[in-house]
């Protein structure tokens, strides 16, 4: 092994190491390092995250202690092994993160979602496997009416219902466009703006999110949204442009 990229192995567990003992560390070598094969086995030879924690739950434990930056490194980051899968318990990673950021207060959901989509979509990429124990935790949230922790939750559910990281990546790059969509669907108010109008307007910027609006609306009589479905049309610019990426369509399909 090259004698600077040990050295960079070394330090990135030191610093590891005294990031979870709570200690004073050095932010610069915890990160991405892309380790080869040679230095990923002399990585996994001299580290082990179960073992230094002495739990079967690392990452879990990790989020109850609120290192979610740590348990993010780890899912995206880090050549450490871990398992996505963990339970203790009633806990699943999945649930860890939605207790957690649907507990956070209300002002403060707006400027952390972009973290939370980034800390899901990591956990599909990392291999987690859908349960009906996350569903069935999900139920507890259908009575919740803050747009702000709706568009959370509608997140959330869809993540679990395509239970693919790529589909969950398109999902996420459309998401105006799905909250619009959803908005239309159940006529609940979602997302971090102040009306339901705004919120779908914010899709003229894209003539196939518009011309998709105008169709659902269109076909399933959404009367209640007829005046959205005339502004969006005053400001279509491409009236024949259809949305053309099939895995769009089918999540499109899929969820609403």
């Amino acid at each position: 092994m090259i004698k600077w990229r040990k050295y960079l192995v070394d330090q990135y567990l030191q610093n590891l190491e005294l990031k979870l003992l709570d200690k004073s560390y050095n932010h610069r070598f915890i990160k991405d390092y892309s380790f080869n094969k040679e230095e990923q086995s002399y990585l996994d030879s001299k580290f082990n995250l179960s073992r230094f924690m002495d739990s079967e739950t690392p990452l879990i434990d990790l989020m109850q202690k609120g290192q979610r930056d740590l348990v993010n490194h780890f899912l995206y980051d880090s050549s450490i092994m871990v398992d996505p899968n963990e339970e203790k318990q009633d806990l699943r990673l999945f649930i860890c993160f939605v207790q957690h950021y649907l507990s956070i207060r209300l002002e403060e959901l707006s400027r952390r979602y972009i973290v939370f989509q980034d800390g899901i979509m990591r956990l599909f990429f990392k291999g987690y496997k859908v349960k009906e124990q996350d569903f069935e935790f999900m139920k507890q949230f259908n009575a919740y009416k803050d747009s702000r922790q709706l568009q959370y939750i509608m997140l959330a559910s869809y993540a679990l219902k395509l239970a693919d990281p790529s589909l969950i990546l398109v999902m996420i790059k459309n998401i105006e466009l799905m909250t619009s969509l959803t908005i239309i669907k159940t006529g609940k108010h979602i997302g971090f703006y102040k009306t339901t109008e705004r919120q779908i307007l914010k899709t003229r910027s894209s003539s196939p999110y518009q011309r998709e609006i105008i169709n659902y609306i269109t076909k399933f009589k959404k009367t209640e949204f007829e005046d959205i479905k005339n502004k969006l049309l005053e400001g279509l610019r491409n009236k024949h442009v259809m949305i053309e990426d099939k895995r769009l369509r089918y999540i499109i399909n899929r969820l609403i």
